[in-house]
């Protein structure tokens, strides 16, 4: 059924989903709003054949009793029977009666003599026309009713399908979001959320209710046109079969050819655009002349065939309309031919042959639809490719069976031979060592940013070395569980954004167990208690989007206040590349005292202050450790780390 998508769109939306939940109401609506088509098309049969017929009845002298018996009340047949010998009859005003005898042969023609019997409101013109018209207006609301109905319900399956999608997209950014080393990954994720699920969402709602919908129209359209004369229905499908093959493959040829010469056109443009580039040399090598000539030759090549392709496209229009009036000309000469005939079986009358046009007409814009689906979700199919390639990748981190916890770091932290390259073979880290003394402040700097980044990802397992070993007072950090390893040793990034809530959600990440006392601790030991309470509703102050907006410096002591309310036994800061605010700037130096206390904690530094206040710095160069000693040491001792110190913190900076 969905053979035009790719098994990825297979793995996202199924074609079993088709024939449950939504879907199968979809099918099931849709089958009676067809249903309810047919009975329209058929009032609109009645009341065109009253409207030509007048509610006239011609009868043979053996034929009046039987006409009176079978569509009059009772006390009209004794009536009748006193005139049973009288000759030919023409009877007037009979309403729908003349149409139901007309059709007594057919099929429907028992059911049709019974409601004309019974139903007196069709017995006159009048009463019979009114009765049609308002019958065809209420089954017209119903329609659209339904119609509004399994929109909707096409909707909601579409969306239930783009859902289901996100929450996996969500989980597997919790599963792999952290290993992102570069960034770089969140414009990619957030363009799978929103842009391509809306592609599926859209494709699904399409073939949703299109082949819900459109497949059982015509498929009861089809019964219908077969009920009213087969062989003239099977006879008028052949052309018109043919006429849509024929137009189909025009449309694909002329696209074809169209792409060719706009791309040939394109080529000719682009030569042109290149001589706009090159005044200064034709002007001081007195090239005019040939200059001129060149674009004059290369102007008329993108003339002709720009005109080219918009003859081609008159030549093609001309030809389908030739193609469509033939085939409408075989199909009205086919139906006019049986109408004209004289009076016997084959013969029908024209609002019987009016009735089976438009039931083959109303075929088209659904059968057009179906045709069309494969080009309105072309895209679909890469959308879904997209997706399920991510949401398909194996997190870089897991955690180990038989894992154990890890407890508060005490003696020290240590890199043994450790490497880590990206996917694109960049060697980031190789055979690297480093030991990292527990209770001291260590600043990590390199010249490239992402050496030093990779070995703060690495403490708290963000990100997995591809050979190499970590380990916190000798446990090796791979065979811990991430739960423990994590409380433990804290990343606070200079990026970090803020939730959308409550500052107190904020700081306390919604846990239940800290109380707004515990909150309000933590953001006065980070110099962040000051500015909240400045906040509209303080701790209770919505940020986000629609809430209140926080400065970066602002930020980065939420930042560090969330860190500081769960007490780790190692913290990893990094701090904010941009200038922060002066309020910020005189408050962080205290704010680092305090984090300090009895606590491991490692900066990627970007103030010449916290590189001063550092027990160590560590110098990475090319995968290894260049250089480990204070400021004022490695000033004096290493070129490298002058270099990189001329390079963030010389006056003539842009960012100064």
């Amino acid at each position: 059924m969905l053979a035009f998508l790719s098994k990825s769109f297979e793995q996202v939306f199924p074609a079993k989903e088709m024939f449950r939940g939504t879907p199968v109401f979809v099918v099931a609506l849709s089958l009676a709003n067809s249903l309810l088509l047919c009975i329209l098309l058929f009032v609109l049969y009645l009341t065109i054949d009253l409207l030509i017929n007048q509610g006239e009845v011609r009868l043979a002298k053996d034929e009046f009793t039987v006409y009176l018996q079978s569509l009059s009340p009772v006390e009209a047949v004794e009536e009748g029977d006193r005139a049973v010998m009288l000759s030919d009859l023409r009877r007037f005003d009979q309403g729908t009666r003349a149409t139901a005898w007309n059709d007594r042969d057919r099929f429907y023609g028992g059911m049709l003599m019974g409601i004309c019997r019974n139903l007196s409101a069709l017995h006159t013109n009048n009463s019979a026309l009114g009765t049609l018209i308002l019958l065809g207006v209420l089954i017209g609301l119903v329609r659209s009713l339904l119609v509004i109905r399994v929109s909707r319900l096409s909707d909601r399956a579409s969306i239930d399908v783009a859902t289901r999608l996100r929450r996996s997209i969500h989980r597997q950014v919790m599963r792999l979001g952290p290993s992102d080393l570069e960034d770089r990954s969140f414009d990619h994720v957030y363009k799978l959320f929103t842009e391509e699920i809306d592609k599926i969402r859209e494709a699904v709602f399409l073939i949703v209710s299109r082949i819900g919908n459109h497949i059982v129209m015509i498929i009861c359209l089809f019964i219908l046109s077969l009920t009213i004369n087969w062989l003239l229905t099977i006879q008028c499908l052949i052309p018109l079969a043919a006429c849509w093959f024929l137009v189909g493959r025009e449309h694909q040829r002329f696209a074809s050819e169209k792409t060719l010469a706009f791309d040939r056109a394109r080529g000719e443009l682009r030569l042109l655009g290149e001589g706009l580039k090159k005044t200064r040399l034709v002007r001081g090598f007195g090239m005019e002349t040939f200059e001129h000539d060149q674009f004059q030759t290369h102007l008329e090549r993108f003339r002709r065939k720009v005109i080219s392709v918009t003859q081609g496209e008159g030549w093609s229009h001309w030809l389908i309309r030739l193609l469509v009036t033939l085939c409408l000309t075989i199909v009205l000469f086919l139906v006019g031919s049986r109408v004209l005939l004289a009076v016997g079986d084959a013969q029908m009358s024209f609002s019987s042959g009016l009735f089976l046009i438009v039931a083959i007409a109303c075929m088209h814009r659904p059968l057009n639809e179906l045709w069309a689906l494969p080009n309105d979700c072309d895209d679909t199919s890469l959308a879904a490719d997209r997706i399920y390639r991510y949401i398909s990748q194996i997190p870089e981190v897991g955690q180990a069976v038989g894992a154990k916890l890890l407890q508060p770091l005490n003696n020290r932290v240590h890199f043994e031979s450790v490497s880590y390259v990206l996917s694109n073979k960049r060697k980031l880290l190789e055979n690297f060592d480093l030991t990292i003394p527990a209770g001291k402040i260590t600043a990590l700097i390199s010249l490239d940013d992402l050496e030093a980044r990779t070995v703060a990802y690495l403490l708290p397992r963000f990100i997995e070395p591809q050979s190499g070993r970590i380990l916190f007072d000798g446990e090796d950090t791979a065979w811990v569980t991430l739960e423990s390893l994590r409380a433990e040793t804290i990343f606070v990034g200079s990026t970090d954004p803020f939730f959308t809530g409550t500052v107190f959600e904020n700081i306390s990440c919604s846990r239940k167990e800290y109380t707004l006392q515990d909150v309000t601790e933590a953001a006065k030991e980070v110099h962040a208690h000051h500015f909240i309470l400045k906040l509209p509703q303080g701790y209770e102050t919505v940020l986000g989007e629609h809430g209140e907006q926080l400065t970066e410096g602002q930020n980065f002591r939420l930042g560090l206040a969330r860190a500081a309310l769960r007490d780790p036994a190692f913290l990893i800061i990094e701090e904010p590349r941009n200038k922060l605010d002066e309020d910020t700037k005189s408050l962080l130096d205290d704010s680092y005292n305090r984090l300090a206390r009895d606590r491991t904690l490692l900066f990627l530094p970007t103030r010449l202050s916290t590189l001063r206040r550092a027990d160590q710095i560590v110098l990475v160069h090319e995968g290894k450790v260049e250089a480990i000693g204070t400021h004022a040491k490695l000033v004096n001792s290493s070129a490298i780390y002058r270099h990189w110190e001329y390079m963030h913190y010389n006056e003539f900076r842009d960012d100064q």
